[in-house]
């Protein structure tokens, strides 16, 4: 996937658009470019950040990793057929109440781990659609998904953060805008991908 804007561009533009090259500014900048990467993606979650992943659990393994980079889990299936998400004391009490079988549930166990009951009987195969995290820009991970497809939102969210650091009152809002207007592009776009000549997607 191309990109017109890496890592050190940006930078750049940042400094070109502050009209400021201070050491000071200058080494607030990867702050500025992470507060809008977090920025979009609390915002954005489109098809480009979905992830399928496929795995097993063992028998008698109720703990499964989650991938690096997770952020949402969307579904999950078990043997082909969906698995229900429930809270962890609920999952917790199953796992102690209930014999081996097919998980038939799962839990966020924590930030990184899902947890599974009943406990597995047998090998299962597993099925997850997540919503992930991207890459972080830095010096030596010049583009990642955003530089890659919504490099306006890189640009007017980060100079939006800059402008917050500067205290420049009178143009906070005129980049905050910018980032606003751009968003609600970006989500009509990634809305319209779940039409077709025949049918729509329903979201739960």
């Amino acid at each position: 996937m191309s990109s017109i804007m890496n890592y050190d561009s940006l930078v750049a533009d940042i400094i070109n658009y502050t009209e400021r090259n201070d050491d000071q500014f200058v080494a607030t900048i990867p702050t500025i470019i992470a507060l809008t990467e977090a920025s979009i993606a609390a915002e954005l979650k489109t098809l480009l950040q979905l992830n399928v992943v496929e795995t097993t659990l063992a028998v008698n393994q109720t703990v499964l990793d989650k991938p690096v980079r997770w952020r949402k889990t969307i579904s999950m299936k078990i043997n082909g057929a969906p698995i229900l998400l429930r809270g962890q004391d609920y999952v917790a009490q199953l796992q102690s109440e209930s014999t081996s079988g097919e998980p038939i549930y799962y839990a966020d166990y924590d930030y990184s781990h899902w947890n599974f009951a009943p406990k597995p009987d047998a090998v299962y195969p597993v099925e997850i659609i997540y919503y992930s995290l991207i890459q972080p820009l830095d010096v030596s991970n010049q583009t990642n998904l955003f530089t890659a497809t919504t490099p306006q939102l890189m640009l007017y969210g980060a100079l939006y953060h800059a402008m917050v650091y500067l205290k420049a009152l009178d143009k906070i809002g005129v980049w905050k805008g910018y980032f606003d207007d751009a968003m609600a592009a970006v989500k009509n776009e990634d809305n319209s991908r779940k039409i077709d000549r025949n049918t729509s997607i329903q979201e739960p």
